[in-house]
């Protein structure tokens, strides 16, 4: 019955293939764009949680959102790194993590911070860099993948991604974040003094001697055993706070607040809750999404139509088969299931096929999606896909089913 089911096929190769182009196209539009709503909902959505509160200069608070949390867009601008000081005081902190984003390594991004920042993430190969160390590296895992990374390797960065000057001074990566499919693993993380040496070095070239120019600035943090030169700067400072009414309290105080420089500059900070946000982020491309959805859902019934004509109008042209199958002796029963076999090999092939399509334009669309700072994973799928492609499997059967039916109660046929 296989046998002749698959010739039956082949013979109907163009029925077959239009049958086939459409359930491809409708079921894989229609997981690809719920897979990837949500993938990046929930990427967006999952960095926004773990801080309080983002200081950093005035300007774009979605910008600053972005640039700390999903390392898209260029930073703002930069703070003197006593604001960290004052916060790391704060009796209402819990924990206070400094942020520069500067260089790039062959078009990665490169963040100085400390390890507190990486603390959700796993070390897969060797260890966390020394906070107290210098140029030393955690790299993530897809920059490792794609520049043959290992720990023990040196890397220069340069001073920007379309830079092809790279600094004198080399970053030993010591260890290698384990695969999260997300933003974190597409950067280079290094200490934050690593960053300052960097451009400290490159000034001292420019004339002058940075250490002895600054000499007498540093001073002790003894509470969290660094020094810190108050020239330094950073480009945001992200806060934990003990409880959410210190967040709001410390959104407010910091937000629109001006700090005076030593020289008697001056600039203004903004605060921001990074969850609030976010949430007007995904509020404002809630719109876009749900468009996105009708159209998938206006091309998945004109599919369905396709389906339903193309498979009638086969099994249509079908009936004098039927009627000759019926007068060399055989039954009713086993037509029908002749041709639901059939239908169901062309079904079930078409979703597959649906599956790994959808599959295929995710690796395409990755690029585009890690500009909004979530890295697509095409091993992930939900239970709603299946729900789909079931679906999709059942419609293009059921005009099979109605239709062998149907002639299952002609007189001319039946048993």
């Amino acid at each position: 019955m296989l046998r002749f089911a698959l010739k039956n096929m082949a013979i109907k190769k163009v029925q077959v293939i239009l049958i086939l182009l459409s359930v491809v196209i409708s079921a894989g539009i229609a997981v690809l764009a719920f897979n990837v709503a949500t993938q990046v909902d929930e990427g967006i959505t999952s960095n926004a949680g773990y801080y309080s509160v983002i200081v950093g200069p005035a300007g774009s608070n979605t910008q600053l959102a972005m640039n700390t949390m999903y390392f898209t867009d260029e930073p703002i601008g930069t703070i003197e790194y006593s604001v960290v000081s004052t916060l790391q005081q704060d009796q209402r902190v819990n924990s206070v993590i400094p942020f520069a984003m500067a260089d790039s390594y062959n078009g990665y991004g490169v963040v100085g911070t400390t390890p507190d920042y990486l603390s959700t993430k796993t070390v897969a190969k060797g260890e966390m860099f020394d906070q107290k160390g210098e140029c030393q590296a955690v790299v993530g895992s897809n920059v490792a993948r794609y520049n043959s990374l290992k720990v023990g390797d040196i890397i220069y960065t340069s001073h920007s991604a379309n830079s092809s000057e790279t600094h004198a001074e080399g970053i030993e990566v010591v260890g290698i974040l384990e695969e999260s499919h997300s933003s974190f693993d597409n950067v280079v993380f290094t200490q934050l003094k690593t960053l300052w040496t960097m451009h400290d070095h490159g000034e001292e070239k420019d004339g002058g001697d940075h250490e002895e120019e600054h000499e007498g600035e540093e001073h002790g943090d003894e509470e969290h055993g660094e020094e810190h030169n108050h020239a330094h700067t950073v480009c945001a400072v992200l806060v934990n706070t003990k409880n959410p009414g210190y967040a709001m309290q410390l959104t407010e105080e910091y937000d629109g607040k001006i700090v005076t420089c030593e020289d008697g500059d001056s600039y203004t900070l903004q605060a921001i809750e990074p969850m609030s946000v976010v949430r007007d982020v995904l509020n404002d491309a809630d719109d876009t999404k749900y468009i996105v959805f009708v159209l998938c859902a206006v091309i998945l019934l004109m599919n369905i139509m396709i389906i339903f004509i193309i498979t009638l109008l086969n099994m249509y042209h079908s009936a004098k088969e039927i009627s000759l199958m019926r007068l060399i002796g055989i039954s009713m029963k086993r037509i029908n299931l002749l041709y639901i076999i059939q239908n169901g090999i062309i079904g079930l092939t078409s979703v597959i096929l649906a599956f790994g399509a959808s599959r295929l334009c995710m690796l395409l669309m990755n690029g585009y999606v890690e500009s909004m700072g979530v890295v697509l994973n095409m091993t992930k799928v939900y239970p709603l896909e299946f729900i789909i492609l079931l679906a999709v499997f059942a419609i293009s059967v059921l005009p099979t089913v109605i239709w062998t039916f149907i002639m299952s109660g002609k007189d001319s046929i039946s048993d």
